[in-house]
């Protein structure tokens, strides 16, 4: 069986953090914290456990593993989920519930000079980042050591 592709990797992983991230947008939705800004914070740790896995398991594929090939898979991980979920965004605010950008209008910091268009924009720019950084992050953990064969000196 052929081994799968980073970009193939990066896209399953990146749906199933797209799946992870709405998961948890609606449980905040339901429980009603959704405008607790520091909750956000756990986006990061769903973006980190997709990134980890979705290098880890190109790592463990067939392939000749470098650090580049690692860390486009993560960055692809990170696009495919921040790009879905801002798509989720925008039909979330103009579909499914536009009284919600009305909401964010009055609770958040800046609300008032925010636009749906804007929130997606900003959903993307905050997903691709924190995609990003877990995705060197990660890379720190999973590269391939270039002192494998060295001598410990001593």
């Amino acid at each position: 069986m052929k081994p799968k592709t980073l970009e193939q990797i990066g896209l399953k992983w990146g749906l199933i953090v797209f799946g992870l991230l709405s998961a948890y947008f609606f449980a905040l939705q339901v429980l009603g914290y959704v405008h607790e800004i520091e909750l956000r914070l756990f986006n990061g740790v769903i973006m980190y456990f997709g990134v980890y896995k979705a290098i880890k398991e190109f790592k463990n594929s067939d392939h000749d593993f470098n650090y580049f090939q690692g860390l486009g898979t993560g960055i692809i991980t990170a696009f495919v989920a921040s790009l879905v979920f801002s798509v989720f965004g925008l039909l979330y605010l103009t579909v499914i519930n536009p009284a919600f950008m009305e909401s964010i209008k009055l609770n958040e910091p800046l609300g008032l000079y925010m636009n749906k268009y804007g929130a997606v924009f900003q959903i993307f720019i905050e997903g691709m980042a924190s995609g990003c950084l877990m995705s060197f992050a990660n890379m720190q953990l999973l590269k391939k050591s270039h002192m494998a064969g060295a001598n410990e000196i001593g």
